[in-house]
């Protein structure tokens, strides 16, 4: 990396102000407060949004990514998919000054996230692979777990207010941005393997005539992860709504990015397979804002169940 802007105070900024771009800036917002630094610079394709957000914390509102680029040293992003994120950080990384860090929290495919380093690094900026894994009720109490990766000293820039500002504990992959995306989506693996796995015990149970209450408690004290709790809780109570969670479109991407990394690499991924069917028909009856744990109304169409409990499934498509 080119003369860093390292040394100076550091100027925040957050791009992308989504479930979970919105809770951790205002976390960065305070931390950036609470130690005397300039207001968090917002940016969100839809500026209504970075509007709302501001009036809440201590933030200012960019115009453009031209001068979010211009004001920040260090800009935190949090984006749709792959090609919103390379058409925003070029736009960044062309009106940035050298030394600027892009820290990505998005879950990008591995060749993409290795393109972006090598572009910011050619511009004399860093881009840190910096995923993290947690819902937004996570995130708003700084308890995600954070993967970094990238240039060693950004990494230790970042490392210095990270934990405990946004994340609870770090897992460092090292210089290879490729790794950190690796592990994003690996772990997402295993997130929506335990839905689907627990989507099918759900059903057996209902079509056993099984407590389904019974059976949550048995997954609380067997097993007390944070996908198996939280996700096992929405699948027994039939509630799909995303509006605080992670949505169909974005589990679907992350089952494509795993599929295609098993395509790559002549690995059978059986069990994302039927993931991905079941949130496919789960997005045909009830809408893209429902929650991927909406995966298991798919299985229950399959075992001829209602798809969702309690509801008219229609509704969901408002």
């Amino acid at each position: 990396m080119a003369n860093s802007q390292n040394s100076t105070i550091p100027s925040f900024g957050f791009v992308g102000l989504g479930n979970m771009g919105s809770v951790m800036s205002l976390n960065l917002a305070g931390y950036a407060q609470k130690q005397g630094f300039p207001k968090v610079k917002l940016w969100n394709r839809s500026r209504g949004k970075a509007e709302d957000l501001a009036g809440r914390g201590f933030f200012e509102v960019a115009d453009t990514l031209e001068n979010i680029a211009k004001d920040c040293n260090i800009i935190h992003a949090c984006l749709a998919n792959d090609d919103v994120a390379l058409s925003v950080y070029r736009q960044i990384l062309g009106a940035a000054r050298p030394g600027l860090i892009l820290v990505d929290h998005s879950t990008l495919y591995p060749t993409t996230s290795s393109t972006l380093y090598a572009e910011a690094e050619a511009k004399g900026s860093s881009f840190l692979s910096c995923p993290v894994f947690g819902p937004p009720a996570v995130a708003a109490s700084a308890g995600l777990l954070v993967v970094l990766s990238g240039h060693e000293k950004a990494r230790t820039t970042l490392k210095e207010y990270i934990v405990p500002t946004i994340g609870k504990a770090v897992i460092d992959c090292g210089d290879s941005t490729r790794k950190g995306a690796l592990l994003k989506i690996l772990g997402n693996n295993c997130i929506l393997g335990t839905i689907e796995l627990m989507s099918e015990s759900f059903t057996l149970a209902e079509k056993t005539g099984f407590d389904a209450a019974l059976f949550y408690e048995f997954i609380q004290q067997w097993f007390p992860a944070p996908a198996w709790v939280n996700y096992g809780k929405k699948i027994r109570d039939g509630a799909f709504s995303g509006a605080t969670g992670f949505t169909i479109p974005g589990g679907m991407k992350d089952a494509a990015y795993i599929r295609q990394l098993g395509a790559e690499t002549s690995t059978p991924t059986p069990l994302i397979d039927q993931a991905w069917n079941h949130l496919t028909t789960a997005k045909a009856l009830g809408g893209e804002s429902l929650d991927w744990s909406s995966c298991a109304a798919g299985m229950r169409v399959t075992a001829g169940l209602p798809p969702f409990k309690g509801e008219d499934f229609s509704l969901n498509k408002k």
